[in-house]
C-alpha cells in the first residue's frame, strides 16, 4: 500500500471518531445536562441568585461517559474552544492521579492557556481561574476522571469534596460542576449528604447480550454508512453480535471503538465490505493474543 492510500485509510478511520452514535444512557446524559443549563439559564434571564445542581456521570472505563457529555453540550449549542477563544462556555479539566485543590485549579488555568506560579497556593490560583471564568462566561466546568478524589490523601479528598458543594452553592453566576469518572467515586458522593443532594447521578450501564445484540449491529452500520462501505452477512448476526460485546468487555464505547477498527481494517484490505475477519484481525492488533484467545474466533468465546 502507498503512503497516500495509508494516510487516506487513517483519515477516514479519523472521520469516523467524530461519528456520535447515540444511545440511551447518552439520552439520559444529555436530559440531566439540559436540565441544570435550563435551570441556569431562566436564573439568568430573571436575573436572580442560583442554587446551581451538579450533574455526576459515572461508568466502567470504555462506557462512553466523555463522549456522552460532549454529545450532550453540542446539542444545546456549546462546543469546545481552546486558549485565546472568547467566550469559552465550558471547559474541560482532567484530573491528574495526584489529585489535589491546587493541582485541578493548576490545571484549570493551563487549560485557560496560563500557568500557576510555583509560589501561588489553591486559594490564589483558584482567584485566577475564577476570573478567567467570569471573563470569557464560562457557566460549565467539566472535571474528568474524578475518581482519582477518592484516592487522594484524607486533606486533599476533603478540600476538593468542599470545593465540589461550593461551587454549587446558591450566587449570581453560577458555575455548572459536571464530574466524570469511574463508579468508584460514588463512595465520595454518598458520603456527603449536601454533596449527594447537590448532583445529579447518571449511571451508565453495561452492554447486555440479552437485550442489546441488535444496538451492536445498528450501530456498526452507522459507522459503515458514514465510512461508505458495506457489511458482510457474517457480521449481520446475532452470534457476531454477541461476540463484539464480549470483545468490548460490554463498555458501549469500547464496542464503538472496534466498530471502528474493524472497518478501518476492511479499508486496509481495500475490501468493499466488514467481514468478521477484519475484526479477527483488528483484536488481534489490539492485543497480540493467540488465536484460542480471539473472541472473534474462539468457539468458546465467552470464557474468554
Amino acid at each position: 500500500m502507498n503512503k497516500h492510500a495509508d494516510h487516506n485509510i487513517h483519515a477516514r478511520h479519523h472521520a469516523l471518531r467524530k461519528l456520535f452514535v447515540n444511545n440511551p444512557d447518552a439520552k439520559r446524559v444529555s436530559h440531566a445536562i439540559a436540565e441544570v443549563v435550563g435551570e441556569y439559564q431562566a436564573a439568568q434571564e430573571d436575573g436572580g441568585r442560583f442554587e446551581s445542581r451538579g450533574v455526576a456521570v459515572l461508568g466502567k472505563s470504555g462506557a462512553g461517559k466523555s463522549a456522552s457529555v460532549e454529545n450532550a453540550l453540542s446539542e444545546l449549542g456549546l462546543y469546545e474552544t481552546k486558549p485565546g477563544d472568547a467566550p469559552r462556555p465550558f471547559l474541560i479539566v482532567e484530573l491528574s492521579a495526584k489529585a489535589s485543590l491546587r493541582a485541578v485549579g493548576a490545571d484549570t488555568l493551563t487549560e485557560f492557556g496560563w500557568e500557576a506560579l510555583s509560589r501561588d497556593n489553591a486559594q490564589t490560583i483558584w482567584k485566577k481561574a475564577m476570573g478567567y471564568m467570569r471573563d470569557l462566561e464560562t457557566f460549565i466546568l467539566v472535571l474528568d476522571e474524578i475518581q482519582h478524589v477518592r484516592s487522594a490523601g484524607k486533606d486533599d479528598r476533603e478540600s476538593l469534596t468542599s470545593f465540589l458543594k461550593t461551587l454549587v452553592l446558591p450566587r449570581p453566576k453560577a458555575i455548572i460542576p459536571i464530574v466524570v469518572g469511574m463508579s468508584t467515586f460514588t463512595e465520595v458522593l454518598h458520603s456527603d449528604d449536601q454533596l449527594r443532594r447537590r448532583y445529579t447521578q447518571v449511571n451508565l450501564r453495561n452492554l447486555d447480550p440479552a437485550i442489546d445484540l441488535n444496538k451492536a449491529i445498528k450501530s456498526l452500520n452507522q459507522y459503515a454508512i458514514a465510512a461508505e462501505i458495506g457489511l458482510g452477512s457474517c457480521v449481520r448476526t446475532t452470534e457476531f453480535a454477541a461476540r463484539l460485546l464480549h470483545a468490548s468487555r460490554y463498555s458501549f464505547g469500547e464496542m464503538c471503538a472496534y466498530c471502528r477498527a474493524g472497518i478501518k481494517q476492511a479499508m486496509s484490505d481495500d475490501s468493499t465490505e466488514v467481514r468478521t475477519e477484519h475484526f479477527q484481525d483488528a483484536y488481534r492488533l489490539k492485543t497480540d493474543c493467540l488465536p484460542a484467545l480471539n473472541p472473534f474466533i474462539a468457539t468458546d468465546f465467552p470464557n474468554i
